[in-house]
């Protein structure tokens, strides 16, 4: 205990001599510089096209032509159900269209040959309006034939499901022999042309952001994906939804790149967001001249007239081991070295100045 005490004693004495020996000490010169605030945000990179499929119709899988991981191309055949009764119902509704058809003309046909036969009053008038009359009805019957048909193709077809959009096929859910419906999700495509970063924005952040957005004016952004050996992606804030998330009290932001960046849907960013209209003025100091205080505070020294003066500053930025401070007025030079130990009156010699 005695150690201790003594010990302290000597820091204290330590202290009073430091401050009593009139301390050299290096300063800067305070300049000042505009800075716009970042918003250092997490990201996801997603498709803008992102779709669980199902099948149209419902069946047995007879056919799987893709599986997980392959590229498909808008349009692609991807699976086939069973579809015998539906090829049984086509040729049975075409061979109804046929016949059909081929009422509907012999009906045409007998018409004619009455008009031109009441042209010469061989037969009576009346017999003209019942040929009309069969040819309506055998035109009608057509329609409804010619309607079935197409309707029996399409049931058909629909035995097939297509890609919808270029893209990733992301998981395969089902497997050959399965029964599946209209409700079966049967695989997860994802596009793979149109990529954007989805970002959760802190509330307070809207009111700027809407505003630059409703004026048309760009919100500079730089993706950093969460490797090394990629460079930053310059690109800008396509749309804000104006929701936030009832937990986190977010909103969601999405961040369009372009496909050929070396990014895939799911990956991790990190998201510097340059706010507009926020540019204050802030002096760069090395982070050596700020002392901390228990209550969270900051402060600098800065000499005057060989005494150093405590200033309370805002802390705007850190970064590359120095710090953007806000709320600095004087032009007095700032005290960079010995801070810990500097009380306010000591006296202090300058060693040496620079231009912050």
């Amino acid at each position: 205990m005695s150690r201790l005490i003594t010990f302290i004693a000597l820091l204290v004495t330590n202290i009073f001599a430091y401050a009593a020996t009139s301390p050299v000490v290096d300063v800067v010169y305070p300049e000042i510089s505009q800075s716009n605030k970042v918003l250092s945000l997490s990201g996801t990179v997603e498709a803008k096209q992102h779709a669980r499929l199902a099948p149209l119709q419902s069946g047995v899988v007879a056919s799987l032509l893709v599986d997980a991981g392959d590229v498909v191309s808008k349009g692609q055949k991807l699976i086939v159900l069973d579809d015998k009764f539906a090829r049984i119902n086509v040729e049975q509704a075409r061979a109804d269209y046929q016949a059909a058809q081929a009422i509907m003309n012999e009906a045409q046909r007998l018409l004619d040959e009455v008009v031109e036969l009441s042209s010469k009053n061989v037969i009576e008038k009346t017999l003209i309006g019942e040929r009309q009359s069969n040819l309506a009805i055998a035109k009608a019957q057509y329609s409804g034939a010619k309607a079935e048909l197409a309707h029996r193709q399409e049931e058909l077809a629909r035995h097939s499901l297509f890609a919808p959009f270029n893209g990733v096929i992301a998981s395969r859910n089902i497997d050959l022999g399965e029964w599946v419906t209209q409700q079966t999700s049967v695989f997860t495509l994802v596009g793979d042309q149109q990529l954007r970063v989805n970002v959760a924005v802190p509330q307070e952040y809207y009111a700027v952001i809407s505003a630059a957005t409703s004026q048309s004016k760009d919100i500079n952004v730089s993706v950093v994906p969460d490797f090394s050996h990629m460079k930053p992606i310059q690109a800008k804030v396509s749309r804000v939804v104006a929701v936030a998330d009832s937990t986190s009290r977010a909103l969601t932001a999405w961040v369009d790149i372009a496909a050929n960046e070396g990014l895939v849907v799911g990956m991790s960013t990190q998201v510097l967001l340059t706010l507009p209209s926020s540019s204050t003025d802030v002096v760069w100091l090395p982070k050596s001249a700020i002392k901390y205080h228990p209550d969270g505070g900051r402060s600098i020294f800065v000499v005057e007239n060989g005494v150093a003066k405590n200033m309370v500053i805002s802390v705007v930025e850190e970064q590359n081991g120095k710090v953007a401070v806000s709320d600095l007025t004087t032009k007095n030079p700032v005290i960079v070295s010995g801070v810990p130990v500097l009380t306010v009156g000591s006296k202090v010699t300058i060693k040496q100045g620079n231009n912050s």
